[in-house]
């Protein structure tokens, strides 16, 4: 095996490590795939692995990611809890068919950006990046191409997923969809709540 291969594998399954866990951008490409069609899932993942890879780059090339000290990192939680929070809403509101796509798709482009904006304030996702790259890359070089790895890896899985979800949509009624949709709305908005009351606490913390 070449240097290459080795590096861009690493870099897969290190990208693979940050995407299985199954999270909020999990339901986020989800629900995206059930309202707007595979097209919007596949792009919508796209969006998240280039996050995946920019967060990748910065840590291979500086070590773990801070956000500047405690209360820095207090903000960026609730700032993100409180970003989650319009997402959940947005989630919440959204109209879903059974079959087809919605007669007033969304852009592409619109779409990824959504994505890196959820993905880049999902506090979780720097310190996944940190964790898999280096724990991958010390086994392969140069880390450029463990970054290449890294988005193949997660493009893959979020493709995958989208693809699965898609060809299930086909087979669940309208009821259902909006039972699904109502249900990810709900997650995200848990998911802020528990990110804003973490980021009050770690707030406090910091103040005594």
């Amino acid at each position: 095996m070449t240097v290459v291969t080795a590096a861009v594998m690493a870099g897969a399954a290190a990208g693979l490590s940050i995407a299985i866990p199954f999270g909020p951008t999990s339901f986020y490409l989800i629900e995206r795939t059930l309202a707007d069609g595979v097209r919007t899932g596949m792009v919508t993942g796209l969006g998240v692995a280039t996050v995946h890879v920019a967060y990748s780059a910065i840590a291979l090339t500086f070590g773990l990611i801070s956000y500047g000290g405690a209360h820095g990192t207090a903000l960026m939680t609730v700032f993100s809890g409180l970003i989650m929070a319009f997402f959940a809403f947005r989630v919440w509101k959204r109209h879903l068919v059974s079959t087809g796509v919605r007669s007033r798709l969304p852009g592409l482009k619109r779409a990824y950006f959504d994505a890196v904006a959820f993905g880049l304030l999902n506090p979780v996702t720097p310190a996944l990046c940190a964790a898999a790259v280096t724990a991958m890359a010390g086994a392969a070089s140069p880390g450029s191409l463990v970054v290449l790895g890294v988005f193949v890896g997660s493009l893959m899985w979020w493709s995958g997923l989208s693809l699965a979800v898609s060809a299930m949509r086909q087979n669940i009624s309208a009821r259902i969809l909006r039972h699904a949709n109502r249900a990810a709305g709900i997650l995200l908005a848990f998911l802020a709540m528990s990110m804003l009351f973490r980021g009050a606490q770690e707030f406090a913390t910091g103040l005594l």
